[in-house]
């Protein structure tokens, strides 16, 4: 199966971009034909200390332990054991800087491998399934609004103090907070089809477009490099005050090998890329994802 990546990236209102991104490389034949190819993307949690380099250290541990390993042991074991690496890595900067338990960030990272996918998360960076007509999204967010929605259903809560609680977007698990108290992730891989695209964002993305505005993007756009640049561009053009970093990764799908597009780097405002025709909104249930 054909992958074709692409990926845009912006500072948004931001004083420092503390968002990283990064690929393994899908010109290595050999690894690619046994370990698959690996994207990361990670978010530096702005209200801890040294965001920016804990997401560039988490990226840089996965992709090289990850590398290392994943030709000599299963891919979801090796990928379990670069998240664990990077888990540790942010946990001694953050030693190393007097700053322990105040150093963190999200992590989502893929590999695809022959047309089988495999994830692992932590904290709130997403990925998505782009099939058409359906947007899913495949990680489950490690927040405490997910605490909160439960207690709702159990009748401890009303869904308006659920809403309402400040602490709604804290986050309850993420790299460098050691061990890992939460970790989503598929043990059997799920089958990717001929026209799927996956879509790798922080949560600049996603808190700053509509779900209707993101599909809109994917099914218009034939380029995944113009998607992601189309989907940080809308997402900008909100205008919304305090506009956090936004990063997306788009990895298209198609018969036939894989294409390599080494045009990557950081997005720069620039006008909305036209669309044309009608879309439709239709939103799946994750559920139906996980094996």
């Amino acid at each position: 199966m054909r992958m074709t990546p692409g990926n845009a990236q912006h500072i948004g209102q931001r004083s420092s971009q503390q968002d990283a991104f990064g690929f393994s490389d899908p010109e290595d034949q050999a690894f690619t034909d046994q370990a698959g190819v690996l994207a990361v993307l990670a978010d530096g949690m702005g209200g801890l200390a040294y965001g920016a380099e804990a997401s560039r250290l988490a990226v840089q541990t996965i992709i090289q332990t990850y590398g290392a390993l994943a030709l000599e042991q299963p891919i979801p074991v090796a990928l379990d054991s670069a998240i664990k690496a990077a888990d540790e890595a942010v946990a001694l900067l953050a030693e190393s800087r007097h700053e322990s338990g105040n150093v963190g960030t999200t992590v989502v990272a893929v590999v695809v491998r022959a047309g089988q996918l495999f994830w692992r998360s932590a904290g709130d960076s997403r990925l998505y399934l782009w099939r058409k007509p359906y947007l899913s999204q495949v990680t489950a967010d490690h927040d405490y609004g997910r605490v909160l929605d439960s207690d709702v259903e159990a009748g401890l809560l009303s869904r308006e103090e659920a809403r309402s609680d400040p602490q709604r977007r804290a986050l309850t698990s993420f790299v460098g907070q050691g061990p890992l108290s939460a970790i989503d992730a598929n043990r059997r891989p799920f089958t990717l089809q001929a026209g799927d695209q996956l879509l790798l964002c922080s949560d600049g993305l996603y808190n700053s477009l509509a779900t209707r505005r993101m599909i809109e993007v994917l099914e218009h756009s034939l380029d995944p490099h113009l998607a992601a640049e189309s989907l940080v561009d809308h997402a900008l053009a909100q205008g919304l005050p305090r506009q956090d970093n936004v990063t997306a990764l788009v990895m298209a799908f198609e018969d036939g090998a894989v294409t390599v597009r080494r045009k990557t780097g950081t997005r720069q405002p620039g006008l909305l890329q036209r669309l044309r025709g009608a879309w439709k909104c239709r939103v799946n249930s994750v559920q139906s994802l996980k094996p």
